[in-house]
């Protein structure tokens, strides 16, 4: 019976450090239902293309790992601010199709078509 408490104690405590893992069923979901806004700001000389990240889903995927993969597979520098990312260049549509290929649904992500001064 000790053993059983121990193992079970085990289990809780790695999960405390660790943290508890998503499934991969949850992680889908939280793809599948996440809202995504895309636009593009002109800044000074150049433009930046801004990712909105709905702030409910947000916490349940990992923004930065997201940000580090779009940066990579665009060949483009950027930052993450709070529920956003930012990345240099005119990247909407390409964003979306990654995005799109990475388990968000298509119908959720927004593509505004007018550029915003900042």
């Amino acid at each position: 019976m000790s053993e059983k408490l121990n193992n079970v104690d085990v289990d809780e405590l790695l999960e405390s450090l660790l943290g508890k893992e998503e499934t991969p069923i949850e992680s889908t979901l939280v793809k599948e239902q996440t809202i995504v806004r895309i636009r593009l700001e002109r800044r000074r000389r150049h433009v930046v293309t801004v990712i909105e990240i709905d702030g409910a889903d947000a916490k349940k995927l990992d923004i930065e790992g997201l940000a580090k993969e779009l940066k990579k597979r665009l060949a483009a520098g950027g930052t993450v601010h709070d529920n956003v990312i930012e990345l240099q260049g005119d990247h909407r549509y390409k964003v979306k199709k990654i995005l799109t290929e990475m388990g968000f649904n298509p119908d959720n992500i927004l593509i505004d078509e007018s550029v915003h001064e900042a």
